[in-house]
């Protein structure tokens, strides 16, 4: 899965002048998580039209980072993402992003972005739930 991390100085009405933009283009959103941390805006966004809207941004004000993310599932029981984090970092791999995507009947979807994405990919091959 790949995601587009924004960044701009956080403000009134951004993500209404960022979420317009992309719907003048004809781009639709899929996901999309916001955190401010000290004056700055970091918005995460999956989008339908991936290259479109990375090239929309970088004509834009905004500063965007195109991420690759890894999709895991793993038992939703207590321990689960402890195995998972020892894996990579035994294997020399540093996280950095990891988000929750799904809870359900038993399972967790889980989004990993780390410092090797290939390297993650060989080591978590037995509970990828989608490859790039």
């Amino acid at each position: 899965m790949k995601r587009i991390t924004v960044i701009a100085a956080d403000r009134l009405g951004l993500i209404a002048d960022l979420s317009e933009m992309l719907e003048r283009a004809g781009i639709n959103i899929d996901t999309i998580d916001a955190e401010e941390d000290h004056g700055t805006a970091y918005i995460s966004l999956q989008v339908d039209r991936y290259d479109d809207t990375l090239a929309l941004l970088r004509d834009s004000e905004y500063q965007a980072v195109p991420e690759e993310v890894l999709v895991i599932r793993i038992e939703d029981r207590p321990g689960g993402l402890a195995r998972i984090s020892r894996r990579l970092a035994e294997g020399g791999v540093g996280i950095r992003g990891m988000a929750m995507l799904q809870r359900a009947n038993g399972w967790c979807a889980v989004a990993v972005t780390s410092d090797d994405n290939a390297l993650a990919r060989q080591i978590l091959a037995d509970v990828l739930m989608e490859q790039l």
